[in-house]
């Protein structure tokens, strides 16, 4: 004879088992969901990650093997920055914001001047043949060697700096913006006129339209060569900015700080680089941006 005291202890495994069983369904679920996510992510993401994970591996491995001081471990580097975050000086901060100041008000001058002559030159032929060998020339000129001049004319301050980075992030826009309207399928031109286009529709509509990627290509060059030069002209014309601090830090063998300031460019200038690619994105026509960027 079965008691009601045995009855329950023989309901309560079969309880946990339809509990257990119900986790387990679920977990199956949430590892099917995650599956499906990862699969929906593009390839290049986890190439992307891949690339950083042994990029910090080889980090980690070459601070090990490399005489202490001359190089800093991740630990050490991530020490080095809430230091630098706490320092009552705001060293680091100032000199970040310094140079993304120069940085970015360099760039945007190099955008307001350099796509308007580029496309000017482009679009009457006599001044592009005429001025071109000048730009070329200009482009080819190492900026360090301008420098002095510019002190000397301007002063030290963030006015020459940003000079000197407009000059350097220039020249790709002019030549981009030149290229990009220059290369243009003419036959498009053909086609706008045979539908009565009038001059100001065939410049919105057709012109500038194809020759918008290539503008922005010359953007983000120039944005690399500006970072480059604010940099150099950091070291070379004020002692400010992350540039100073490049070289107190490798001057004084302080390596952690040291790869914070290069890893703070770097990251600099990804997201400069990004931000554009954004734009250029948000701007492209919906059926050329699932074109290019699917």
């Amino acid at each position: 004879m079965i008691t009601e005291n045995d009855s329950g202890k023989q309901e309560k495994p079969a309880g946990l088992l339809h509990s257990l069983r119900g986790e387990v369904l679920d977990l199956g679920e949430g590892v099917v969901e995650a599956a499906r996510w990862v699969a929906a992510r593009p390839l290049h993401v986890w190439l992307r990650a891949g690339v950083l994970i042994a990029a910090w591996f080889l980090w980690s491995l070459t601070a090990q093997h490399l005489p202490r001081g001359f190089f800093a471990t991740p630990s050490e580097t991530a020490r080095a920055l809430a230091e630098m975050l706490q320092d009552f000086r705001q060293l680091y901060l100032r000199a970040t914001v310094n140079t993304l100041y120069v940085y970015w008000t360099g760039l945007l001058f190099s955008a307001l001047i350099g796509i308007p002559l580029g496309l000017f030159l482009a679009a009457v032929p006599l001044m592009g043949r005429t001025l071109t060998p000048y730009v070329n020339a200009l482009a080819a000129t190492p900026l360090i060697a301008l420098m002095p001049m510019v002190i000397l004319i301007f002063g030290l301050g963030d006015g020459s700096k940003i000079l000197i980075v407009t000059m350097g992030a220039i020249m790709p826009v002019i030549i981009n913006s030149y290229a990009g309207l220059r290369n243009a399928d003419p036959k498009l031109d053909e086609m706008a006129r045979a539908y009565g286009f009038s001059r100001i529709s065939l410049w919105r509509h057709v012109r500038l339209p194809a020759a918008f990627p290539v503008v922005m290509a010359g953007l983000r060059l120039g944005a690399t060569t500006g970072l480059v030069t604010a940099v150099v002209a950091d070291i070379y014309m004020a002692m400010t900015g992350l540039g100073a601090l490049l070289i107190s830090y490798g001057n004084s063998f302080l390596m952690g700080n040291y790869l914070i300031v290069m890893l703070t460019l770097a990251i600099m200038g990804v997201g400069t680089t990004a931000l554009l690619s954004a734009v250029e994105r948000l701007l492209t026509p919906k059926p050329s941006r699932r074109r290019l960027y699917s």
